[in-house]
């Protein structure tokens, strides 16, 4: 798979699917004595425009995110699912295949959760019907910052498929945010046995992310750019400042943002001629393909059954 460079190669990653339980997930997989997920959920590691030019010391840094001991180690970044250069860079770099496992969600109520996160965070103005009355945006653009792509991200078959046909089948296992949901042990069990593991006996509580709304949106949203350098300031920082002094910089904003202060939310049901209209309009056709793939019948999503 390409000639071996000097990065930290995770076993096994889970590239998504954005908004669908990967938090859940990587905190479940991180109970099992011999894994360490990173302590970092979403590193970026891979799919880094960056990715080039890494130094020593970020090398090391992604490294130490890992537990050294731990016979397996994995970690959760969900933009990996759809970014061309992820699965370049791993080809690239692996000698051997790593392990992929997804994490999917009927894609409907996904598309609901994300523009709900989206709106929570202040950067999403318009209401969901108008949104979707507006139409499908069928163009997917690489992000730096929080996308947008409500329906692309859903459309699960076109994104796995490039996993498939660069890494295999074999490697490749999904899983579904309501069999989580309803059978915990057995769902999180599989994933132990996909990846060699002995499976547990019993596995402890974690709950998803709620829905929450941040307060003062504005500010938060200059702190969080701040802490990954999407400020024009933050290029000054870079010629006076050492780069341990930026790292710890950002650790301390990234506090600063974990810390934030948030209220919780709900949002009302989406009526069911949105529902189908999303469904019409290419979710119906690509879990068939999904169906076809994995042959299992995803009977967990209604609107699909």
């Amino acid at each position: 798979m390409g000639n071996i460079n000097k990065h930290f190669k995770p076993n096994f990653f889970i590239p998504g699917a954005a908004k669908s339980g990967t938090t859940t997930l990587h905190d479940l997989l991180n109970t099992h004595p011999q894994i360490s997920m990173s302590t970092n959920k979403e590193p970026v590691y891979w799919n880094n425009k960056s990715f080039e030019k890494y130094d020593k010391f970020e090398k090391n840094r992604y490294a130490n995110l890992f537990d050294e001991n731990a016979n397996i180690k994995g970690e959760s970044t969900t933009s990996y699912m759809y970014y061309d250069n992820f699965i370049k860079n791993v080809k690239n770099n692996y000698d051997k295949s790593p392990k992929f496992i997804f994490i999917l969600r009927n894609p409907i109520d996904r598309y609901i959760s994300h523009f709900w996160w989206i709106k929570g965070l202040g950067l999403e103005k318009n209401n969901i019907k108008d949104v979707i009355k507006k139409g499908i945006q069928t163009d997917f653009t690489e992000y730096d910052y929080y996308p947008k792509h409500y329906f692309q991200f859903g459309l699960y078959s076109k994104w796995i498929q490039r996993f498939i046909d660069n890494f295999g089948l074999e490697n490749i296992k999904i899983i579904t945010l309501e069999r989580l949901i309803s059978n915990r042990l057995d769902t999180v069990n599989s994933c132990f046995d996909f990846l060699g593991l002995k499976k547990l006996e019993s596995i402890q509580e974690k709950s998803s992310n709620k829905t929450t709304r941040i307060k003062y949106s504005c500010m938060y949203h200059f702190v969080r750019k701040s802490s990954i350098g999407k400020m024009n300031y933050t290029k000054i920082g870079k010629i006076f400042l050492s780069k341990k002094s930026i790292h710890k910089i950002k650790n301390k904003l990234k506090e600063i943002i974990i810390n934030w202060k948030t209220e919780e939310f709900k949002y009302e049901p989406l009526q069911s001629e949105y529902r189908n209209y999303l469904k019409d309009a290419g979710y119906n056709s690509d879990v068939e393909k999904l169906k076809d793939i994995f042959d299992y019948s995803f009977e967990e999503w209604k609107d699909f059954n």
